[in-house]
């Protein structure tokens, strides 16, 4: 009963990582931007903001409603004056349009965060897709150097070597685990990657078009402009500094806002107008709304220290991204040239490769010698998977640095 119960465990558990593999809709990368720009429920969440802001544009231009009012006199001193119906309209002064400037700017403000947060969601998405494909390049080295084990294991037997079959053996069966860890982290990078797609009422689950890196053009050269184009590229186009000079306009217009405040207020009244004896007529009144006893004083010098503050927030930001600029480019043409040496290394390792497998054929190199070779291609493959994250990463964090999608369509990441 416990071998039984093993054995549909290992089904179980083993089987859904085939399954997902297989049943998984495979996307390219722009396929799967589209679908989160579309779909994503969190960036739906933020777009509500953008509905919100417009109704406090319409609140900060509304008018003050008429009241009503009614002087009703009673008793003997009715004889001789009368009572009164009317509405007394409250007229504000230069305020409206400040408030519905203070709107407006806040408006701005949530249409370039959602426009950033668009943007960092395709960086994610960029990167999760890249991942994925990490992940499955990794599978793909290992099944490669598992067909290679195998066919020495072949020859090994072939020779009646029994040594060398069982060395061959062993490195076969440690290649199997790997291989079944390679599986499990494609299944999670799976994972991750649809969990940042977050697409809202989907039953499918996506897979990346692409097999493994190398069947992309992921490393086109490219040549960057000079660090002052970059510089202006950023200063143009990152969205944290358009939400930093909305700040600035907001602060500018809410200090103009407060200070309107010490502007007086007009109140206009008008009516019906009649007395006990039957006589009728009309009335009209005017008063001012005197700002006296309360200058708005607090609340004017807190606006001037939020316009300061909001100055020296933009200018941390645009020192920062100046300096971050100057690093994530110099790491970027670092870790191009490095793909590119690895590239020639690697073309070199697979020839020696080759050429110990003919010698091993021949009996004129050993099996030790032959694995020897075979792990330090593997060990250069590994090596040159990391360099290319390296460029990769160096890559997101450069355009995430400019505000650009990408740099030019030359490079598809």
């Amino acid at each position: 009963m416990k071998k039984i119960f093993i054995t549909l465990a290992l089904i179980f558990f083993t089987n859904p990582i085939f399954a997902i593999e297989e049943n998984a809709s495979k996307i390219s990368l722009e396929e799967a931007i589209n679908l989160a720009l579309k779909g994503n429920i969190e960036l739906q969440e933020q777009r509500k903001n953008l509905g919100i802001s417009e109704y406090s544009i319409k609140k900060a231009n509304a008018l003050k409603n008429p009241q009503l009012q009614s002087n009703l006199l009673m008793g003997p001193i009715a004889r001789g004056n009368s009572s009164q119906v009317g509405l007394m309209l409250p007229i504000e002064i230069a305020k409206r349009g400040a408030r519905k400037k203070v709107a407006l700017s806040e408006f701005e403000y949530t249409d370039n965060k959602i426009k950033d947060y668009e943007f960092k969601l395709k960086l994610r998405i960029r990167t999760a897709y890249f991942d994925l494909l990490v992940a499955k390049t990794e599978l793909k080295i290992l099944e490669e150097r598992k067909e290679l084990l195998e066919e020495l294991l072949e020859i090994t037997k072939q020779k009646n070597d029994e040594i060398d079959a069982l060395q061959a053996d062993m490195k076969l069966e440690k290649i199997l685990v790997q291989i079944n860890r390679a599986k499990a982290n494609i299944r999670t990078a799976q994972y991750d990657f649809n969990k940042i797609l977050n697409l809202e009422n989907n039953f499918l689950f996506y897979d990346t078009k692409e097999e493994t890196v190398f069947s992309a053009e992921f490393f086109t050269k490219l040549e960057l402009p000079p660090y002052e184009n970059l510089e202006q590229i950023a200063l143009e186009n990152r969205y944290d500094i358009k939400m930093a000079q909305n700040k600035i306009t907001q602060a500018k217009n809410t200090l103009s806002s407060v200070a309107r405040q010490r502007i007086p207020d007009l109140y206009l009244a008008g009516g019906y107008a009649f007395a006990h004896d039957g006589t009728s007529g009309a009335y009209v009144g005017a008063g001012i709304d005197i700002p006296s006893l309360y200058l708005y004083t607090p609340e004017i010098k807190s606006a001037k220290l939020e316009l300061d503050k909001t100055q020296l927030e933009y200018n941390s930001i645009v020192n920062i991204t100046k300096n971050i600029i100057h690093t994530n480019q110099d790491k970027f043409i670092m870790a191009q040239e490095n793909v590119e040496h690895y590239k020639k290394i690697l073309d070199k390792s697979q020839k020696i490769l080759n050429l110990s497998k003919q010698q091993y054929k021949k009996d004129k190199s050993n099996l030790v010698n032959l694995i020897v070779v075979e792990h330090s291609h593997q060990e250069l493959l590994k090596e040159f998977l990391d360099t290319m994250k390296e460029y990769y990463n160096s890559y997101i964090a450069l355009i995430q640095e400019l505000g650009l999608d990408n740099l030019t369509i030359d490079i598809d990441l």
